[in-house]
């Protein structure tokens, strides 16, 4: 696929349509070595028998924007819900849990992602006994809770021991395995509920490109190849020069979202220019649109007055939340 179309106007300018390229650098998948790990899991978990055995779970956890949702996601889509004659089989029930969740509002959240005309219907019990009833008719092999980390972010220790609980009788009712996914404070969920702990005692960490070691190095080198790649036609400054890996290191934090976001803004910026060039310039601006509005200079890492220090105070891209 060529990532950018280039056409001449009556002028002799070049105009370069980006929806291309924008549109792969949202769609790329990159394997890196943690998302093969999680995908080659929760697959063995999508085929493990539970007959006569309780079934195994899996935690997932990691920062937002490391890409987390994106994976759960590709692996839904490899597993598509099949249409016969008589029922719907959904193999991964993918379910993404709201915030300010209560137990009756993820069953019904869970009825909804397989398509129940009744998911807002009836008492917490009643939505339980559905969804146990349509996770049996559906053939349901798999079960993927993301964001669970907003069941423990409101409420206290009882409310999230409840939750647990609910979690875990619906895990041994149903007899298939889960994954719960979510930054590290869904592991709250885990802690104030031992029994639940104990099923779900595997956790998989996402965690962000980095540059510690020179494995790391290779990694983030490697992703910014694929989407460097994903330029045909369009000049640029070379993602993978060792002083533009700490640039790119800086202004994410290695967090894929943030890549993708500073990226297809900066090739939006690039395609006003003639010829189109994604110059430093067009980066440095793509930051302050997209994620750090009104950065100091001495803030953002394409400028030549960036001070070096990484992006973590408070109020910048990935600092602490305010309370």
């Amino acid at each position: 696929m060529t990532a950018t179309q280039r056409t001449e106007g009556p002028d002799g300018a070049v105009a370069v349509d980006c929806s291309q390229v924008t549109r792969a650098m949202r769609r790329v998948f990159i394997q890196l070595p943690h998302v093969v790990r999680a995908q080659n899991r929760m697959g063995e978990l999508l085929t493990h028998q539970c007959k006569g055995e309780e079934p195994e779970h899996l935690l997932i956890t990691g920062e937002a924007g490391v890409g987390k949702s994106f994976l759960l996601k590709k692996f839904r889509e490899k597993h598509p819900p099949v249409e016969h004659s008589r029922f719907r089989e959904i193999p991964v029930l993918y379910t993404e849990v709201p915030a300010a969740c209560s137990i009756k509002k993820l069953a019904g959240e869970m009825l909804h992602s397989m398509g129940s005309p009744f998911w807002n219907r009836g008492t917490e019990a009643d939505r339980t006994h559905q969804l146990l009833t349509l996770l049996r008719e559906c053939r349901v092999r798999l079960v993927v809770l993301d964001e669970v980390n907003h069941l423990v972010e409101r409420g206290k220790a009882a409310t999230h021991y409840a939750v647990g609980d609910w979690i875990k009788q619906l895990t041994d009712k149903a007899g298939i395995s889960f994954v719960l996914a979510g930054t590290p404070t869904a592991r709250v969920l885990l802690l104030t509920n031992a029994q639940i702990r104990s099923r779900f005692g595997e956790d998989i960490a996402i965690e962000p490109l980095r540059l510690s070691s020179p494995g790391d190095v290779r990694t983030f080198r490697n992703t910014l190849r694929i989407f460097q790649s994903l330029l045909s036609g369009m000049d640029s400054v070379d993602f993978t020069e060792k002083d533009m890996l700490r640039k790119f290191g800086y202004a994410t934090g290695g967090r894929l979202r943030a890549l993708v976001d500073l990226l297809v803004r900066g090739v939006e910026i690039a395609s006003e220019s003639n010829p189109p060039s994604l110059s430093m310039l067009a980066l440095e601006r793509s930051f302050t649109e997209v994620l750090f509005p009104r950065a100091p200079k001495g803030r953002n890492p394409f400028n030549g007055e960036f001070n070096g220090k990484p992006l973590t105070a408070l109020g910048e891209p990935f600092g602490p939340e305010r309370k």
